[in-house]
């Protein structure tokens, strides 16, 4: 049976490490959504169309 890689890891990290990696996501989304409607906005197309 396919067992995903991150099931076997998620054993090993650490709690500093999830934190660590639920930050780096945050500022990841907080820096991409507005990239991304920006985008949009630049190419001509609503703002909406940027989030796709």
């Amino acid at each position: 049976m396919f067992k995903p890689k991150f099931f076997s890891v998620l054993s090993e990290l650490t709690p500093q490490q999830i934190s660590r990696d639920v930050t780096s996501g945050i500022l990841v989304g907080i820096v991409a959504l507005p990239l991304a409607i920006a985008f949009a906005i630049a190419s001509g197309v609503s703002p909406e169309k940027g989030l796709i």
